[in-house]
């Protein structure tokens, strides 16, 4: 096997050519079969890296090379988590690029933007897998800023409660996201519970959630009365907005924990569900205006019970709208199946947000998840 940049001298399965013009590019490109070993490492891959393809070719890239992790420092070496793998199962090319970190042969992480393909014989068959990717240095600077002050706005300290046992699970499409969620302690008893989604993903939707939090802060008088608190953001989002033509989903829990006791305001967003003991499933009340849409919308209240040992699960459209390999969409029914599926894998039926995530991914039909995705539980315990 040659080690200088090109493909083996042999082609691979008899379909692949030295492709001696990726050199050319100043995007860096690499070439894997099937088991993700390298058979190809451009110069523009030696230059960002510092690997030659000496060191590479031959080899996978989770060889203690590359090392890819996400942005939350998640390993994307495993089956269900590397994106080239996914490319070359699902068949499927990355729809935009992702943000992954690299390891350099310095062992320093550099963020590079990657983007990554099947690759397919003239019979249509996945014969291996391409990665390009960007060096993106001088592009994450703010971009990180930006994602610490959303994690910021996001971050609900709770007191411990006995009686209650809450579990969020928050992952943006990208470095920051559009998706918003609120968590407060009224007073000893009460629970203020928000999941939004604004329209659009990255940094306009992002922004478009710090004004969600400001709204939260200014009104926070108002967050016993769950309609009326939903009415004034409504006003508020709309004033802000004007004709341009923005708006957020939104769901508003106000929850009694002396008693199990839920009151829920719906503005455009998926019910939330209640997971019962015996795992039957149940949604609450009407969706309504979304917020911003219309300066005179009304809301009102639906009333639910918790009993103990029930759960309730609040997400956005990032856990329904999602697509396996025929086109399905889980939807919210699919959505209730996977959490059943995973609850009755332990002992007390209890809900594992991550875990569920990992479920989702899993359905799709995609490198990653296409949307935001946000979920928020909770569980009354007594």
């Amino acid at each position: 096997m040659k080690t200088n940049g090109t493909f083996p001298a042999q082609p691979l399965n008899g379909s692949l050519t030295e492709p001696q013009l990726l050199n050319s590019l100043a995007d860096g490109v690499y070439i894997t079969d099937l088991d993700r070993k390298i058979i190809f490492w451009n110069h523009a891959a030696e230059r960002i890296t510092g690997w030659t393809a000496a060191e590479v070719v031959g080899r996978t890239c989770r060889d203690n090379l590359l090392c890819h992790v996400d942005k939350d420092g998640n390993c994307l070496c495993g089956q269900d988590t590397c994106p080239l793998h996914r490319s070359i199962v699902t068949h499927q090319p990355s729809t935009e690029p992702l943000l992954v970190f690299a390891q350099c042969k310095s062992q320093r992480r550099m963020p590079v933007e990657v983007s990554v393909a099947p690759l397919m014989n003239a019979a249509g068959e996945t014969i291996g897998g391409i990665e390009v990717f960007r060096d993106l240095r001088h592009d994450l600077h703010d971009l990180l800023r930006a994602k610490s002050i959303q994690e910021q706005s996001l971050a609900s300290h709770l007191p411990s409660d006995k009686r209650l046992e809450v579990q969020t699970y928050y992952q943006p499409r990208s470095i920051v996201g559009g998706d918003f969620f609120r968590i407060e302690q009224l007073n000893a008893h009460r629970y203020a519970f928000l999941v939004a989604d604004a329209i659009g993903h990255g940094i306009a939707a992002a922004l478009y959630t710090m004004q969600l939090r400001m709204l939260w802060d200014d009104h926070r008088d108002k967050l016993a009365t769950p309609a009326y608190f939903m009415r004034t953001i409504n006003q508020r989002l709309h004033a802000l907005v004007q004709d341009a033509g923005f708006f957020a989903t939104a769901t508003f829990v106000l929850y009694d924990a002396t008693c199990g006791h839920l009151r829920c305001v719906r503005a455009g967003h998926p019910s939330p569900v209640i997971l019962r003991g015996d795992l039957k499933a149940e949604s609450i009340g009407q969706s309504q205006s979304a917020l911003g849409m219309w300066p005179d919308a009304q809301y009102t209240e639906f009333h639910a019970q918790l009993a103990p040992g029930d759960t309730l699960l609040m997400f956005t459209d990032g856990a329904t709208e999602i697509f396996d390999v025929e086109d399905n969409q889980l939807d919210q029914a699919g959505l209730v199946r996977l959490a059943h599926e995973q609850m009755m894998l332990t002992e007390n039926h209890e809900l594992n947000l991550p875990k569920l995530a990992e479920k989702l991914l899993e359905y799709s039909n995609q490198i990653h998840l296409t949307d935001d995705l946000t979920l928020v539980k909770f569980r009354r315990l007594l």
